[in-house]
């Protein structure tokens, strides 16, 4: 009898401890970004089989009489979530399938110059890597996703759709959870880089969003999420598949910047989101660089290209891993590698930022905190010390100077005035030519980039006069000798000694005292700022921006406008310099900052001016790091 008791007693205590174990087993299972042990961990694996042929590659691109360039391994990492059989439409993409197509596709991308219009001296291979996530992941960023919408009235499902509630997602709220899964690939959660290891490699993501639309409806409250964590998906039927798109639309905005499916993270990600939108934005009566209901693929066109009925599985399926395919190229050439703008290779040590300030009015004055117009010169150094490299010397001082002491550049800027007809069609339906006026860029920098060094060298007189012996060099002050008792701080030029020695005779200059010369190790970058009043309202420099930038000078224009209506639209309305949408196929919007925004091809360097408070400031950051990044 003790006996059999006994064994009751084991066979309750085993009862027990399988049920704690299965509970413990479902409450693990049911936790999103959840690292077991044992899982498996990522690597740069494309560098490591490359390290033995990098000496052999350059060899034979400085050593070959052929245009030979140097391949640069390219690892991007293609994470597909919704895409398993779990997301919208029960949609299952095959990994290998796609890798695979990639690899055959677009094996490699071979950057342009856009100033010379020829393409640089490396070539990216491309190393696809594509895995999908899972079930809990895909829940967790919809259950955020869910409680970030805010209703914004109604939209069309396309141009000529009908309208359905509309909800607006701001990119900041659920760019937290994606970091998270971003981290929990990655293992990237416990890594603390420093600032001299910030150029080592670090993975980068590209997540193809397919979120089900039905279990995420903002207007449903009694759905639970947490109930799908781990727990099997019922199939859908033929109706249910017909009522995917949930009669309603999403779209985000990043910090109130234009409506878009497709965002740019602040860390090494974009999110693409098929499930969102569609969207329309871009310039006004033209199909190149703007964006429609169409330019991005979507499941409900696939799964219904006529509105009636599902087309057939197998060609639908293939098209439609063609468009994924193509879509992941673009972003690699437009995001992650793209052309350059400038082929410069700067090797300077020392970087110094005069911002000058021409202004024609005494109402107010910029360099004065304080007011709307202010810039933010403290923010603006803390930016660009985040875009140079580890060790670089950073030096922005500033100054104002009146238009009507400088006649030159007074000059100048009537000079670059322009005009140019627009065509617009009105909302209704009338069409409407009128005269814009513009300011010229290339000819303000002709006039302005002459007289940049005095200036800076001014403003460093004034910020700190021990700077002056630093970045710039007196020569020849007060003495007209040719000698000098320092030959290494204190020498002329290299081009200063290429006299022709057969030829005529060399003329005689004389050189006037204050003369001044950069040291070397030292790059310039002026950047000037037009604060005009009394000018046309809705004054702009070309391109519809307020930043014209060159290689080596940054024109800022400002004035008190408001709002300048421009010829791009994002839906549903018209664009202004206060709300601009993005006109080229890029995967961001502007960071809202003020009153004013930054210029469109600036669009991808919103996560360097988080912390910036003025849209002037912004604009400026934004000018410098794409002449810094271009390099």
């Amino acid at each position: 009898m003790a006996l059999k008791s006994l064994l009751l007693l084991l066979c309750y205590a085993s009862f027990l401890t399988l049920n704690l174990l299965a509970s413990q087993f479902v409450s693990a299972a049911q936790k999103a970004f959840r690292r077991d042990p044992g899982h498996p961990q990522w690597h740069h694996g494309a560098f490591h089989d490359v390290r033995d042929t990098v000496r052999s590659d350059v060899r034979s691109m400085l050593h070959s009489r052929a245009e030979v360039p140097l391949h640069v391994p390219l690892e991007v990492n293609v994470v597909l979530v919704g895409f398993n059989g779990d997301g919208g439409y029960r949609y299952t993409v095959e990994v290998h399938k796609l890798e695979e197509f990639l690899r055959a596709s677009f094996p490699s991308h071979r950057p342009l110059c856009m100033e010379t219009g020829e393409p640089l001296d490396i070539e990216h291979l491309l190393v696809y890597n594509v895995f999908p996530a899972g079930q809990p992941e895909l829940i967790a960023l919809e259950k955020a996703l869910k409680e970030a919408m805010v209703p914004s009235g109604t939209a069309r499902e396309s141009d000529y759709g009908r309208e359905v509630p509309l909800f607006e997602v701001d990119a900041t709220a659920v760019e937290p959870v994606f970091q998270m899964l971003y981290s929990y690939i990655f293992d990237t959660e416990n890594v603390r880089y420093s600032a001299a290891e910030m150029d080592r490699p670090v993975p980068i993501a590209i997540f193809l969003v397919n979120f089900d639309k039905v279990r995420m409806d903002p207007r449903n409250k009694e759905l639970d999420l947490d109930s799908f964590m781990d727990g099997k998906l019922t199939p859908l039927t033929e109706e249910d598949i017909k009522n995917q798109e949930g009669q309603y639309i999403y779209r985000y905005r990043y910090n109130g910047g234009g409506a878009s499916q497709v965002w740019l993270g602040s860390g090494r990600f974009v999110v693409i989101d098929l499930s969102a939108g569609p969207c329309t934005y871009g310039k006004i009566e033209t199909e190149e660089g703007s964006v429609s209901p169409r330019t991005l693929p979507r499941l409900q066109h696939m799964m219904f290209p006529r509105g009636f009925g599902p087309a057939s599985a197998h060609s639908t399926h293939e098209f439609f891993i063609g468009q994924l395919a193509s879509l992941i190229s673009t972003t690699i050439e437009q995001v992650i590698a793209p052309d350059v703008r400038f082929e410069t290779v700067d090797i300077t040590s020392r970087l110094l930022i005069p911002i000058i300030v021409l202004h024609n009015h005494n109402r107010y004055n910029i360099m004065e905190k304080g007011h709307n117009y202010s810039i933010n010169i403290e923010a603006i150094e803390a930016e660009v010390k985040k875009i140079v490299h580890d060790g670089h010397e950073v030096v922005i001082v500033g100054g104002s100077h009146s238009l009507h002491r400088h006649e030159k550049l007074a000059i100048a800027v009537s000079k670059a005035m322009r005009g140019h007809s627009l065509q617009e069609t009105k909302t209704d339906g009338r069409f409407r030519v009128h005269t814009k006026t513009y300011l010229d860029g290339a000819i303000l920098k002709e006039e302005m980039e002459r007289s940049a060094d005095v200036l800076a060298a001014g403003l460093l007189e004034v910020a700190d006069p021990s700077l002056s012996s630093k970045f710039f060099l007196r020569q020849n002050w007060m003495d007209e000798s040719e000698g000098s008792s320092d030959s290494i701080l204190k020498h002329k030029p290299l081009w200063a000694t290429y006299d022709s020695k057969h030829g005529k005779k060399k003329k005689k200059t004389e050189k006037k005292q204050g003369d001044l010369y950069r040291t070397y190790g030292t790059r310039v970058i002026p950047v000037f700022v037009l604060s005009l009043a009394d000018v046309d309202a809705h004054l702009m420099m070309e391109d519809e921006s307020l930043v014209w930038t060159s290689n080596d000078v940054v024109i800022v224009l400002e004035h008190q406008s408001e709002k300048i209506p421009l010829s791009g639209a994002s839906s549903p309305s018209l664009a202004s310099n206060g709300s601009k949408p993005s006109l080229q196929p890029s995967l961001s919007t502007v960071p809202s900052s003020g009153k004013r925004r930054c210029s469109l091809f600036l669009l991808f360097s919103h996560s360097l001016c988080r912390s910036l408070s003025l849209s002037l400031s912004l604009s400026l950051s934004l000018s410098l790091s794409q002449i810094l990044c271009a390099d």
